[in-house]
């Protein structure tokens, strides 16, 4: 049986799938925005809950261990296994990164603390087209005691296709939209004062540099590609428009870059299998900044860009279609004030890490509540 606590008692083990230290410090020197640390900052504020960020990576030789046996984080959910009293609930924002192991001990029985988990794309063989394998893909979503899926038509998709019966629904599934901090970038020193025009992309997940390219090769307007060596386009030979920069930029420093873009644009490629939340980061970068933005089209994002009027959309691959966004948008500057007013908005209104925080809070409130029955 759980040990049951009151609300203000609980603590809450924060982990990640990379250093959450480094990201707390970083928001701490005001070089970063508070929603790097998954909602943290504002639960604290608005609640009696206690986040505790778990360090990220201790004994190495055990990773390496893990990463034979395919076992990702190994040394976090061992070090978990032994520090049971520290924490009532582990918080998981990359689910089955840094939970393999321990999801496997729950589903045994072995390990009995609550686990809620952020859920990003589709999880693990949910959109399989073997029975066997989401038959198994189901078991092991409800062995977590909450998922939060951060889109609410990802988690339609895994209610359709897992054949989720509505209890489960109401006790163990959630929706909450992760979103920028609000006052890091109201904060920010850096003002518009760039002495040339170009447009910006930025990222190094699933994202398709390559169509990109060919599509300003046959555009005059100037483009500058933030990503990092493994995420660097393989094209034999540059445009003279484009530039490259593989090297690693702290994120104050590549915001000086996004404020006197033209508009951030956010090219993505990924199995459609696998659509899920790809691009989300990027999109809080264009709302935070009040930006326009192409972006490739992704059903299953929560924030709709052109329903919401800040963004035009692309197929995925479409170098025509690259063209065309990229043109219609620079010709009507008329239009982009009206995208940019329209993204600070929605920002404000509908996708921000105050919202996330409160939205944060219902669940682990109710989930203890459940459980205190």
């Amino acid at each position: 049986m759980f040990q049951l606590f009151s609300v203000t008692e609980m603590r809450i083990l924060l982990i990640n799938s990379y250093s959450m230290e480094n990201a707390y410090q970083l928001w701490s020197e005001g070089k970063s925005g508070s929603h790097h640390v998954w909602g943290k900052i504002e639960l604290e504020r608005i609640s009696d809950f206690k986040m505790i960020i778990f360090p990220h990576e201790k004994y190495k030789w055990l990773n390496r261990i893990g990463g034979k046996v395919g076992i990702t984080h190994l040394d976090q959910q061992i070090r978990i296994l032994f520090s049971p009293g520290s924490y009532d609930v582990l918080y998981a924002p990359y689910n089955t990164k840094n939970t393999k192991l321990l999801l496997f001990l729950k589903f045994l029985k072995i390990y009995r603390k609550p686990v809620v988990v952020t859920i990003h794309q589709p999880f693990i063989g949910t959109n399989s087209s073997s029975y066997l394998v989401r038959k198994i893909t189901k078991k092991l979503l409800m062995t977590y005691d909450a998922s939060i899926y951060l889109s609410e038509a990802l988690l339609a998709q895994a209610i359709e296709k897992l054949k989720i019966d509505t209890d489960a629904i109401a006790n163990k599934l959630y929706t909450a939209q992760w979103g920028p901090d609000l006052n890091f970038y109201a904060n920010s020193k850096f003002s518009a004062g760039a002495t040339e025009s170009y447009l910006i992309s930025a990222g190094h997940t699933a994202r398709d540099y390559e169509t990109l390219i060919e599509a300003f090769r046959r555009l005059d307007y100037k483009l500058k590609i933030f990503c990092t060596p493994r995420s660097m386009p393989k094209i034999a030979e540059l445009p003279a428009n484009v530039s490259i920069h593989s090297e690693f930029i702290p994120y104050i420093e590549l915001m000086e870059h996004y404020i006197n873009a033209e508009a951030i644009l956010i090219p993505l490629k990924y199995d459609r299998i696998q659509e899920g939340c790809q691009g989300m980061t990027s999109i809080q970068d264009v709302v935070a900044l009040g930006k326009p933005t192409i972006i490739t089209k992704n059903i299953t994002l929560n924030l709709d860009a052109e329903k919401e009027g800040f963004g035009i959309f692309v197929e995925m691959g479409d170098v025509d279609g690259w063209v065309n966004a990229v043109k219609t948008l620079m010709n009507d500057k008329t239009k982009m004030k009206q995208m940019s007013e329209n993204a600070l908005s929605v920002y404000r209104k509908k996708f921000n890490a105050d919202i996330f925080a409160n939205q944060l809070k219902t669940v682990f409130t109710q989930f203890w509540k459940e459980r205190d029955k």
